[in-house]
């Protein structure tokens, strides 16, 4: 079992002036963030990991707080990375217990390139709010289960 999770809400990246992997959550999104700590609340996890953003590493920082967890940055969680080699990680039992934190992009070409490849556990492309995450269990039926934001986008 793992979670994918969407970075949380971020505001428009036309109205960020720098550094598009600077950009930071939202008033929305920190209220996200803390959501997500209730939402995977009972749920075993070892590792929180993100891509190289701080809009990501923002998303999971109350949750590594809260369980006195380090987030470790992950580069294949960024947007370009190669996506078959994301899905060897993901499909490796290394990825027990873990917390991925991504982008839209990713998880998009995840879905598309996991699904056409026959993998059932990968969530559907488009399906994936700001902030919400995926429980990925490809022991159990159905394989996912979503989490959508709290609060919503």
């Amino acid at each position: 079992m793992f979670v994918l999770v969407r970075h949380a809400h971020a505001g428009e990246k036309k109205s960020w002036h720098g550094p598009d992997s600077d950009r930071p959550l939202s008033t929305l999104g920190y209220r996200q963030a803390r959501g997500l700590v209730a939402a995977l609340d009972g749920i075993r996890l070892r590792a929180p990991f993100a891509s190289p953003t701080t809009r990501c590493h923002q998303t999971l920082l109350p949750l590594a707080a809260a369980r006195g967890m380090r987030i470790e940055d992950h580069p294949l969680l960024a947007v370009g990375a190669p996506t078959d080699q994301l899905i060897a990680v993901l499909e490796a039992p290394e990825a027990d217990g873990a917390v991925f934190c991504t982008h839209r992009e990713v998880l998009d070409n995840l879905a598309e390139l996991a699904r056409s490849r026959g993998a059932t556990w990968a969530p559907p492309a488009a399906s994936t709010e700001k902030g919400g995450a995926w429980i990925v269990d490809r022991s159990a039926d159905p394989a996912l289960r979503y989490l959508p934001p709290a609060p919503p986008t």
